[in-house]
């Protein structure tokens, strides 16, 4: 009876072991399950975190482009330019628009969920794709409002300097002989060729220092018109100076001449009534003297004389004679020799 009792204590205690041996190998399955469910937990969190710190460089990287249009020296530029300036304004109210967007916030990748950390990598690729769109956006913006203004500063630049070729040409042909230094003109003509074959130009520069010749060439000559100007104005007051004094001095010496001859024409004026009357006595007495005195010397001779004339009838004798063609004279003579 010992025998069986033996060989079931012996079954039992294999299944015991049997037992046992299970319950080891699943616990040990269980725990490499766990250990392989841990480290796939921990390997898919840390491909979270690398894809989520990858993006952010290139979220970094495309910032630091959009910073770097925003900041430069083209940008500033360009928007300081007004509607004024170009051709086209919807190139600077494009501009103007495209800078007003805000950029979106910052996204961080400091979490230690899975979840967490893939959703904030799509946070970070959509800010990145937004920067890289605006930067795009705003170089061709900016692009196109300096081109515009190129454009429209080169068409006003070329203008005025056809207008200043024209007044140039004005003047070159109105200072003909009015300049004082005729070098002036020739300089101002040399300028006006040189600006003639640049006028339909592309170089701004050029244009403008084509410009700026010209304006100094045409102040030169301006410059010499006027001092001709001033020349002979000074010339014309001096000869005027001059015709003025000669004038004063003519008309001083005729006044002086006519003071000398005012002077001498008065002096024989007091000294005309002596020098008239003194002769008038003289040439006029002095022929009837004789004619008178010669026959009296023979009266004494004809007492009988003055009774003949009474007669009528005697025409002879020396004394009736001689007495013929004096008339009055002879007789008041000899009335006054006789009383």
């Amino acid at each position: 009876m010992e025998q069986p009792t033996k060989t079931k204590n012996a079954m039992s205690k294999r299944v015991i072991a049997i037992i046992i041996t299970a319950i080891a190998v699943i616990a040990i399955a269980a725990g490499v399950a766990l250990a392989v469910h841990r480290h796939h937990a921990t390997s898919q969190l840390t491909e979270a975190k690398t894809a989520c710190a990858q993006a952010a460089d290139r979220l970094r990287v495309a910032q630091n482009t959009y910073n770097a249009l925003i900041n430069g020296d083209e940008y500033k530029s360009a928007v300081k330019i007004t509607a004024k300036q170009v051709e086209d304004s919807k190139v600077v109210t494009a501009l103007a628009k495209d800078s007003e967007d805000e950029a979106p916030k910052m996204v961080a990748c400091n979490v230690d969920d899975k979840t967490a950390l893939e959703r904030n990598t799509g946070l970070i690729d959509k800010n990145t794709t937004w920067y890289e769109t605006h930067t795009k956006t705003i170089d061709t913006d900016v692009k196109n409002v300096v081109k515009a203004r190129d454009t429209k500063t080169l068409k006003d630049t070329q203008a005025a300097l056809a207008k200043k070729i024209t007044d140039a040409k004005k003047l070159y042909d109105a200072s003909k002989d009015k300049v004082k230094d005729n070098k002036t003109r020739d300089t101002l003509k040399k300028q006006l060729d040189a600006a003639g074959k640049l006028k339909d130009g592309k170089d701004v520069k050029k244009l403008k220092d084509a410009q700026t010749a010209l304006d100094k060439a045409m102040k030169t000559v301006n410059d010499s018109v006027k001092a001709k100007q001033d020349a002979d104005k000074k010339a014309a007051e001096e000869q005027a100076r001059k015709e003025a004094e000669a004038a004063q001095a003519a008309a001083q010496a005729q006044a002086n001449a006519q003071a000398q001859a005012q002077q001498s024409y008065t002096a024989p004026q007091q000294s005309y009534t002596p020098t008239y009357t003194a002769p008038a006595t003289p040439q006029y007495t002095a022929p009837a003297a004789p004619q008178y005195t010669a026959p009296q010397q023979t009266a004494p001779v004809q007492p009988a004389a003055p009774s003949k004339p009474s007669t009528g009838g005697n025409s002879g004798g020396g004394p009736v004679s001689g007495g013929h063609g004096c008339g009055s004279l002879c007789t008041s003579t000899t009335d006054t020799y006789d009383r």
